[in-house]
């Protein structure tokens, strides 16, 4: 399935570390939650890859390069951030989070958006499910470039660091944790942005573009101005 936009295969690209989903599959169900949310709030379908087939799985021995490059030339790169993701030695972290940020960074709309708002949203939006070590934070910001500006999904509570699940909404009582469903809906609302103020950046492009032949067509009909040669004097004069 294609992008939204022209010349893009997908809309998000999910990132994260094949350990963090075998357990409970805590990202296959995250993938399914955010499928759904977005799906209310897009008139047109929304593409995202993620690979659960296990046929599919990227290893070592494959040509990253030939694997990869189609499937992240997407619009919105989400990592699931966990304890394990921020490893330099990892697939997800060198070939995809790394890549990506490459990828967008030379690409039409550069790898930050300008929003409607006026705010500036680059286009990796992180999911956090644990709170990390901050030497994990700041090895991610520096990837980044910037202040990591996290959707969390982690469970509060003293003593704990685990993942939200979409079943701790119907047991949650404290009423500073937050909700699984408002934060896959702000995810959502998120990745809405983004993708609109880029559509709205192309349709300007469109139009710019449309202009420039319209100027160059009309200078193609445009009577060429024959220049007048003085008449020679004759050697009388």
């Amino acid at each position: 399935m294609a992008s939204i936009i022209p010349g893009y295969e997908y809309d998000i690209f999910i990132s994260y570390r094949q350990k963090d989903n075998k357990h409970d599959g805590w990202v296959t169900e995250f993938v399914d939650n955010l499928k759904g949310e977005l799906e209310s709030m897009f008139k047109d379908e929304v593409s995202v890859y993620f690979d659960i087939d296990p046929s599919d799985y990227l290893l070592e021995s494959y040509d990253v390069d030939a694997s990869l490059k189609d499937k992240l030339k997407c619009l919105i790169f989400i990592p699931v951030i966990s304890r394990t993701y921020c490893d330099p030695k990892s697939f997800a972290w060198d070939n995809e989070l790394k890549a990506f940020v490459s990828i967008a960074s030379n690409d039409k709309f550069g790898f930050k958006i300008k929003l409607p708002s006026g705010n500036v949203a680059n286009r990796v939006l992180p999911i956090r499910i644990h709170d990390l070590d901050v030497a994990d934070a700041k090895l991610f910001e520096s990837v980044v470039g910037g202040v990591m500006r996290s959707i969390d999904f982690v469970y509060k509570e003293s003593g704990v660091n685990r993942q939200l699940r979409a079943k701790d909404d119907d047991i949650i009582k404290g009423t500073g944790q937050i909700l699984y469903r408002d934060q896959i809906n702000k995810v959502s609302l998120t990745v809405k942005e983004i993708i609109e103020s880029m559509k709205v950046s192309e349709a300007h492009a469109v139009v710019k573009e449309k202009e420039i032949q319209i100027k160059q067509e009309e200078r193609k009909k445009e009577p060429v101005k024959e220049e007048l040669i003085p008449e020679e004097r004759s050697e009388s004069e």
